[in-house]
């Protein structure tokens, strides 16, 4: 492995390392608003993928986000009892909407944004928090419609008609405030990391 290859390499496994003190450390991967708005709070793992595919490319991006996935799935096994785990049991929903915020936000920002006015890339990475957001949300709840319609689930709160509209219901609300604090956290960190990446020449 080149020193090149190597470098990367250690950048991504940081990433994976953060992602799983997020997953495991409940306070480090959701952010409560409950002080300002009653009832809501943010997932913000999703942002810490959608930055290893700025900084690292979308390969990269989509290996982190695969361990966030993996991890969310054996969480899911180990921590049964809830809806939230009862969704994530099914691997297709833990793993495909996380490989999917890292390649399409590292592919979608290092090709239209990454080498654009420092005005647009800022823009950019705000942009790429807000689609992190909706491919993480909007892939969870079609894999969850999805699963529960084969599996033809009959958890206590799960209901047996209109699956979709419940599963938008649940979680449209949190997903407005994810799609701001998005916006506002992957452009904060984006601008301060993405210019210290491309003086060590880590170019997505």
């Amino acid at each position: 492995m080149t020193n090149f290859n190597t470098r990367y390499f250690m950048i991504a496994t940081l990433f994976v390392a953060i992602v799983f003190l997020q997953v495991f450390v409940p306070w480090l991967g959701l952010l409560p608003l409950g002080a300002f708005i009653v009832g809501a709070s943010v997932t913000i793992i999703q942002f810490t993928v959608a930055i290893a595919g700025i900084i690292l490319g979308p390969k990269y991006g989509a290996v982190v986000g695969c361990w966030w996935g993996v991890l969310s799935f054996v969480n899911a096994w180990t921590h049964q009892g809830t809806i939230g785990s009862l969704m994530f049991q099914n691997p297709l929903t833990a793993i495909i909407p996380r490989v999917l915020v890292g390649l399409i936000v590292g592919y979608v920002f290092n090709r239209i944004f990454r080498n654009q006015s420092t005005a647009i890339r800022l823009t950019g990475l705000g942009i790429s928090g807000i689609l992190a957001a909706l491919i993480n949300t909007i892939g969870v709840v079609l894999l969850t419609w999805l699963g529960f319609n084969i599996m033809r689930t009959n958890f206590t709160g799960v209901p047996l008609h209109n699956i979709l509209v419940w599963l938008i219901g649940i979680v449209s609300f949190n997903a407005i405030f994810e799609i701001i604090v998005g916006f506002v956290l992957v452009g904060l960190i984006g601008s301060v990391l993405l210019p210290i990446a491309e003086r060590a020449n880590i170019r997505g």
